[in-house]
């Protein structure tokens, strides 16, 4: 295990003992001294808010870098939170949408981007009662083992990358899968519009919630100034179009869903943490859906 891995459980600590009013200002410090530093980060965040064709994309990627830095102070933070401290930080609009689609017994697949503090969004939702598994990514260093262990603080389930399996299981039984949708990490997605540019969506989520019969649902979890620190928004459930074809679809729902997400963070952009470079010409590859998906569905 790393060292920033072992690190993360007495950062967590000594955040716990500071009182609010003493470990934001030091989180903002630090934030505002790596947005400094980390240039490569910040130059990157700024290159894929000018392919969304949002102005000021420099200076607003400042303000990226320390956004990043004040969620994942409180996404580790949460380890030492209670329950009740944890709500209280939270403004919900649209858990109505979210009520309706489990009362469905359909199961849940809700799609979110990397925005704002999607990490603790999951165990915010776990808190509140909701049946939700995460599906995560294998981090190398033993930051995954860390991590999960801050994920699993309030409830929430995870669930490994590749293990579709149990994706599909946990949609069956009628619960919330959460995924990332706005960077395909699999290599085997299609090309949508995405702001100016393309960008390569993964369309597991779409094939994987069109053959369980799932309702499809868009979610944020940003930051905000005021009496909550952040507000959590679900929208409503997606319509899945039963006449067209199981592909044209999923390719029809992925754009869709690519869309909603669009529209958040076009709202906020100084919060969308990405800082790879992910845009490539329409049609540069073919779609190559996961195989492993499709001998999972029947």
């Amino acid at each position: 295990m790393s060292v920033a891995a072992k690190l993360i459980p007495y950062l967590a600590a000594i955040q716990h003992s500071l009182p609010r009013e003493i470990r934001n200002p030091i989180a903002q410090c630090l934030g505002k001294t790596l947005s400094l530093l980390q240039h490569k980060r910040r130059r990157m965040a700024a290159y894929n808010l000018e392919q969304l064709g949002i102005d000021s994309a420099e200076e607003i990627s400042r303000k990226t870098v320390l956004n990043w830095t004040m969620c994942l102070a409180d996404q580790i933070g949460s380890l030492g939170m209670s329950k009740k401290e944890l709500l209280g930080m939270v403004r919900f609009e649209g858990r109505r949408n979210l009520e309706q689609a489990l009362g469905s017994d359909r199961g849940v697949v809700l799609l979110t981007a990397h925005l704002g503090n999607y990490e603790l969004a999951g165990s915010y939702l776990a808190a509140l009662g909701f049946p939700l598994y995460a599906v995560v990514e294998e981090i190398p260093g033993g930051h995954t083992k860390a991590v999960n262990r801050i994920r699993r603080r309030f409830g929430m389930g995870v669930i490994g990358y590749s293990n579709i399996p149990k994706m599909i299981e946990i949609v069956r039984e009628g619960k919330i899968l959460v995924l990332l949708a706005d960077r395909d990490l699999g290599g085997k997605g299609i090309d949508v519009r995405f702001g100016e540019s393309a960008r390569r969506l993964p369309l597991g989520p779409a094939l994987l919630a069109l053959r369980t019969g799932a309702v499809v649902q868009t979610g944020y979890f940003v930051r905000t100034e005021g009496k909550y620190s952040y507000l959590c928004v679900i929208r409503p459930a997606l319509d899945l179009r039963p006449a067209e074809p199981l592909r044209q679809k999923a390719k029809s729902l992925t754009q869709r869903v690519a869309e909603e997400l669009l529209q958040a963070i076009r709202r906020y952009p100084d919060q969308w943490f990405v800082f790879q470079d992910e845009w490539e010409p329409v049609g540069s590859r073919p779609p190559q859906p996961s195989s492993a998906l499709l001998r999972s569905l029947p």
